[in-house]
């Protein structure tokens, strides 16, 4: 009987023990946000609304900031699992908390300072020995401390000042400057009346990391799959949030709005939010580790973070572990043991160095070795399924009698039926042309001439596509364009860098050189037919495992730069008499002479040609730097300098400029109708229609997404509307993509009682949102 009871208290225990575990697995995933409820949270309320967390099997909860506590050691003494915080993160590390970074949501930091027109402080050094109230814990703020102790601004410190007390004593003149977060307190203070500088790090040099998603080190080696799967949904939320900014600010201020923040504070916050984001020029989520280790010496420079700490390593999450082990979900692991082979597909030309064949038939290459490496790893085997073209290559993965392309690359057609790993090559697509061809600086060049690229490859398709005046020629590989080119069949070839210098050499075409660079790259990836995600998850966090120097041996191994031997001279005749071997030693020597003399003319020859070629490229890309990839019109980047350059004029010379903020009206219903093709069409022709009805004078640019900005130097807002409503004028009776008619709306704001270029671009926006809620297509300017 005892032994009976024992038993069952036994079985009780685990049954208890059973359920306390499974309580505290099913436990919901806190995420402590940076601040109180906002559209800075946007992407987060994204991804619980429209249920990515949920499509992960997580049950996410969103906690609000509680002002007083620190975010960081909020998540690190287990009060939540996962946090929000800029890159104050990096002083934490540095300190030795065991803190992982995640994702970033803004490229750029929000920190600034903020002063009253009044003050007429504008700038760091103004103040010096001036009252800085500064955010009351150390959760927030480094960018803004940064600044303060590289331009050497601070005497004794700041002053720490409650959140909800700053903006009182700055209006009050209790305090000279405050530190504030771009989207937010000045839109309050211009609503409240009042007149305010802003001073940016940015502007002064210190652009930090903004708000990014952490962790800690518990969290990250203990459950890396819940790590990758809150990332990949939170990074889903924020593509969809930009994406349906209005949509989100309803949400917001209907579910959220516990700021009681009015929809255009919450829009003007969006918009805000979006420049940070900057996700047309960096992958959203994207954490570059050489920038953090920049950014942390930047800070070990400034003593802001001890000058003994080591660099960052591990700060940066990465999946997979340094063991070389793949981190795989049960899903994923199942699918893979599922497969018998997986089949993939190379031409039967090839594609030398990436894939061709061998004197036995047998494939190689880096492919290839590519190949090998997730053969072992993920424990599959490869099939190579004979195919003669790329066209046919390409039909056989449409029809799924092909699983994957070992190395193709991400084009919209091909991202119909595959799905993409992250890209694991990059090379130019360069111009190859025979040797009596000059530089060719742009492809326009090659307008009505004859070009030749391969059928079916991203050269194909990206011409056809953005560049019609070319006179495309299609062969069926490389090697057959190369020798047609070689042959004067055609006037140009187009194709990959590696691949073309490999063929050139390998077959002897002597003729041939490289004249050309074009703005496109073969950003080759691992190609998986659509309907098997799980495979390409798979492959992309085994590539993802590889170190540096893996990729590396693979890419040197079979790209090679030879370099010539001295030529031999052999050995020294035997002594055959002084006489005699004098008279050898001065021809030898003379001849040698000779060949040098001759060499350093051909080599000098070769450097000026390098280098007159190295002036071009580095103007090109200068001019690459400045200008956006899709339209062709100045990034934001370049409206930065200008805006910058121009209310530096007004200042000092007291001559004002304008600024028009150009929305396209209802641009979402066009990408939503007509695809995001039709979409990109749109945005081109209006910036041709723009730079047409503009004067000279003027610097037109993209803003972001379909936000554009126009700068008119000395002139006023009357006058700007001018020029801006001759551009709607024109738009508006324009036919564009297949008979659509698109319109736009205007907002103009000149710099005349402006304290700040802030506050100027906020009094565009401003009277753009005027333009859109009085009906679109319409311009809109303050009559002073």
């Amino acid at each position: 009987m005892l032994g009976v009871a024992r038993r069952l208290a036994a079985f009780l225990v685990f049954v208890l023990a059973s359920a306390f575990i499974a309580q505290a697995n099913a436990r919901p995933v806190v995420i402590q946000l940076k601040w109180l409820h906002q559209f800075q949270s946007a992407g987060l309320y994204a991804a619980l609304e429209q249920g990515y967390f949920a499509e992960e099997d997580l049950d996410v909860v969103l906690r609000e900031r509680d002002p007083a506590k620190n975010i960081v050691t909020e998540v690190l003494e287990g009060h939540a699992d996962y946090g929000v915080a800029d890159s104050i993160l990096l002083m934490h590390y540095a300190a030795g908390d065991p803190v992982v970074l995640v994702a970033a949501f803004l490229q750029h930091s929000a920190g600034t300072l903020m002063t009253m027109t009044s003050s007429g402080l504008t700038a760091p050094a103004d103040l010096v020995g001036k009252r800085v109230a500064f955010y009351d814990n150390d959760s927030d703020g480094i960018d803004v401390l940064a600044l303060l102790v590289e331009q050497r601004a601070l005497n004794e410190g700041p002053i720490r000042v409650a959140w909800d007390e700053r903006l009182r004593r700055l209006a009050a003149g209790e305090i000279d400057a405050v530190a504030v977060y771009l989207t937010n307190e000045p839109y309050v203070m211009n609503e409240q009346g009042h007149q305010v500088n802003l001073i940016s790090p940015r502007h002064f040099g210190i652009d930090l990391y903004g708000d990014m998603l952490f962790t800690s080190r518990a969290e990250a080696q203990g459950n890396p799959e819940r790590v990758e799967a809150i990332r990949r949904a939170v990074i889903r939320g924020w593509h969809y949030a930009l994406d349906h900014k209005e949509e989100m600010v309803e949400l917001i201020y209907r579910r959220y709005n516990t700021q009681n923040k009015s929809r255009d504070a919450l829009m003007n916050e969006a918009r805000g939010i979006e420049t940070l984001i900057d996700r047309y020029t960096t992958p959203l989520g994207q954490i570059n580790p050489k920038r953090v280790a920049f950014l942390y010496d930047k800070l070990r420079s400034l003593e802001l973070v001890s000058a003994q700490g080591s660099a960052p390593l591990g700060l940066v999450y990465k999946a997979g572990t340094e063991s070389g082990v793949i981190d795989l979900t049960t899903e994923e692991r199942q699918f893979l043991a599922s497969l018998e082979t997986i089949r993939f597909a190379v031409d039967e030309v090839g594609w030398p160095p990436f894939e061709f064949y061998g004197a036995q038939g047998q494939l190689q290459g880096i492919v290839s070795d590519y190949l090998d490496v997730l053969s072992k790893r993920l424990g599959v085997r490869f099939e190579r399924i004979s195919t003669p073209s790329w066209s046919e290559v390409l039909e056989g993965v449409k029809a799924r009698t092909i699983d994957m392309l070992p190395s193709a690359a991400s084009t919209p057609d091909r991202r119909n039926y595959m799905g993409f790993t992250d890209t694991y090559l990059i090379s130019p697509m360069v111009i190859v042309t025979r040797d009596d061809v000059d530089y060719i600086s742009s492809l326009s060049q090659l307008e009505g001439q004859r070009v030749g690229v391969v059928r079916g490859y991203a050269s194909d398709e990206t011409l056809s596509r953005y560049h019609p005046g070319i006179v495309l020629t299609r062969y069926d590989s490389s090697l057959d364009g190369l020798r047609r080119l070689a042959a004067g069949e055609v006037d140009a070839f187009i194709d990959n860098l590696a691949a073309s210098t490999h063929i050139i050499k390998m077959q002897g075409l002597a003729n041939l050189k490289i004249s050309g660079q074009t703005p496109y790259t073969f950003d080759l990836a691992m190609g998986v037919r659509s309907d098997w995600p799980l495979l390409r998850n798979a492959i992309d966090k085994a590539l993802a495992g590889m170190t540096p120097q893996e990729h590396a041996a693979i890419y040197d191994r079979w790209v090679k730069l030879s370099v010539a031997s001295p030529f031999p001279w052999g050995r020294i005749l035997p002594w055959a008499g002084a006489l005699a071997l004098a008279l050898l030693v001065m021809l030898v020597y003379s001849m040698r002479m000779r060949v040098l003399n001759r060499r350093i003319r051909l080599t000098n020859a070769s450097l000026l040609e390098a280098e007159q070629a190295l002036r071009e490229k580095n103007r090109q890309l200068q001019e690459a730097s400045v200008r956006d990839k899709l339209t062709g019109v100045f990034n934001r980047y370049h409206l930065d300098a200008v805006l910058f350059k121009e209310f530096e004029r007004y200042q000092r010379y007291h001559r004002p400029f304008s600024i028009v903020m150009f929305d396209l009206d209802h641009f979402k219903q066009v990408n939503d109708q007509f695809g995001h093709q039709a979409g990109d069409e749109v945005l081109r022709r209006f910036c041709e229609i723009v730079l047409k009805n503009i004067r000279q004078s003027d610097t037109f640019g993209r803003w972001g997404g379909e936000e554009f900005m126009l700068i008119c130097p000395d002139t006023l807002a009357k006058d700007a509307f001018v020029v801006a409503d001759k551009v709607r004028a024109a738009l508006a009776g324009a036919t564009l993509y297949h008979g659509l008619v698109q319109t736009v709306s205007g907002g103009i704001c000149d710099s005349i009682g402006c304290g700040s270029i802030d506050q100027q671009i906020s009094g565009a926006d401003d009277n753009l949102y005027q333009a859109k809620s009085a009906g679109r297509n319409r311009i809109v300017f303050d009559l002073g």
